[in-house]
């Protein structure tokens, strides 16, 4: 056998025999040192459990924290979701807003497209006018000249007339009797049919005549009790004062209404004031103006003397009547101006007033018999005015409201607007507050998430420590949550 199989079987012999003899001394020694561990390490375990009770002491604590912030989370989502519906409701108004606004915009733009259309027509009108006179003096200058061709054709045509009348004369004599025979035989046949068709026509007319005078005299019967009728009524609105007064009123509320302007709202009939004596008045109209303004308008007239002098047919006694109407006018223009309705109570009246003549004619009838009395009731602070002017100027007063109407209209629009405005900027503001606060709630979070999961011995660490070290738990934290923590958790646990 060789020298190196017998080293090796040697070496081999020799390793058993120290296994043999050293394992005995190894387990001796191993069971030692785990004892000698076992009593280490019991200290650790208490400092852990300390440590564990405290961790579970904070995470309560931290665990109340979040239930607060989520109860503070949840009534901030509330409050923002409240906000969101105002928002909504808002943007929708603010939407309709925008609607009226553009209607109101074509509203305007279309009044300035009739204003431009009624200046434009108005100055046609005046262009009209300017022609039409150019055209009427034309007229008159070609109607003169016709008068005159007329004059000399009246002359030649008499001058010519006189020679033919004489021509014929003596061609007639000339003639023969027996030509005139010839003429006048079928003549005096035709003459002959033509009377008894007279005669015959006279008979039926007889009849007819019979017949026509029964008709007129129904007629003349119903046109008699026609004339009482009507002679009653204007007895009654010519010498009645107070049917008279009734009539005028009635017609000056007719006028009223036919301008577009409404009872109560724009104007009042009747309404009793007092003065600072403590005389009451009673205006028979009063027509109200934007700005808290009146118009007084009186109806009270006397026609009496008008209705005579329709009725008169001497144009004497027509014009004596007529000068004493007009004169009526001047007496009832100083009576009024008298009563002074401009100091009344609770009536913001100009210093004029408008006195109302129900007839037109008898209007100007008036102002042409008497030339001063427009100026006269002028100065003395009345306005004589008849249907037609009156017309005119109620139609104004009307639009003046439509005018007023449509600036009222916009004023609660802008009002509107501006309230709006501010309630957005409320909601901003509380907007603004929320994210201040949901801010906040955030910072606390991580805050609290920091406690958690980061420094040296943080929570997450801790009781991962614990799990590593032989806890048995049912449940075990997310793996997002220990990667947060990362490396500090795995140092702890390796300590």
């Amino acid at each position: 056998m060789s020298p190196v199989p017998l080293a090796i079987l040697a070496f081999l012999a020799g390793s058993v025999l120290a296994a043999v003899v050293l394992l005995p001394l190894l387990r001796a020694r191993a069971l030692a040192a785990r004892e000698q561990g076992r009593r280490d390490r019991e200290p650790d375990v208490a400092t852990l459990a300390a440590g564990r009770e405290a961790f579970e002491r904070q995470h309560e604590e931290a665990r109340a924290q979040l239930r607060d912030r989520d109860a503070e989370i949840a009534e901030l989502r509330t409050r923002l979701e409240r906000s969101g519906i105002e928002l909504a409701g808002a943007q929708a108004r603010l939407q309709r807003m925008d609607a009226v606004a553009r209607q109101l915009d074509a509203a305007q733009a279309e009044l300035r497209e009739q204003a431009t259309a009624l200046r434009g027509a108005t100055a046609q009108r005046a262009e009209l006018a300017a022609r039409l006179e150019e055209q009427k003096a034309a007229a008159d200058e070609r109607l003169r000249e016709l008068e005159q061709a007329r004059a000399r054709m009246t002359h030649e045509f008499k001058a010519l007339a006189a020679e033919i009348l004489e021509d014929k004369s003596k061609r007639f004599s000339e003639q023969n009797s027996a030509q005139i025979g010839q003429l006048l035989g079928p003549l005096r046949e035709q003459i002959g049919d033509f009377r008894k068709l007279v005669s015959d026509s006279y008979d039926k007319e007889n009849k007819d005549r019979a017949a026509l005078q029964t008709e007129l005299k129904q007629l003349l019967d119903l046109n008699r009790r026609l004339s009482d009728e009507a002679h009653s009524l204007t007895r009654a609105l010519t010498t009645e004062n107070r049917t008279q007064g009734y009539w005028g009123e009635l017609k000056l509320e007719r006028l009223l209404e036919s301008a577009g302007l409404e009872k109560g709202t724009h104007y009042l009939t009747q309404e009793s004031f007092r003065d600072g004596e403590g005389d009451r008045y009673r205006p028979d109209a009063i027509v109200l103006l934007p700005g808290d303004r009146h118009i007084v308008i009186d109806a009270k007239m006397n026609l009496v003397d008008y209705q005579r002098a329709c009725e008169e047919d001497d144009p004497e006694a027509r014009a004596a009547c007529m000068a004493r109407h007009a004169l009526a006018m001047r007496t009832h223009v100083r009576q009024l101006g008298d009563k002074d309705y401009s100091r009344l109570e609770g009536l913001q009246s100009p210093d004029l007033v408008l006195m109302f003549v129900p007839i037109e004619a008898a209007f100007l009838e008036a102002v042409r018999a008497d030339t001063s009395l427009y100026d006269t009731a002028f100065k003395q602070k009345i306005i004589l005015v008849g249907p037609g002017n009156l017309l005119a100027s109620l139609k104004l007063i009307g639009q003046i409201w439509r005018t007023e109407d449509q600036n009222r209209n916009a004023k609660a629009i802008s009002d509107r607007a501006a309230a709006l405005y501010d309630k957005f900027v409320g909601f901003v503001e509380d907007l603004d507050r929320i994210g201040d606060a949901l801010g906040r709630a955030q910072k606390a979070q991580q805050d609290a998430l920091g406690k958690l999961t980061q420094g040296r011995g943080n929570l997450v660490g801790q009781v991962e420590k614990l799990r590593r070290l032989g806890a048995a738990p049912k449940k075990q934290l997310a793996q997002p949550l220990l990667d947060a923590v990362g490396d500090d958790a795995d140092g702890d646990a390796d300590e």
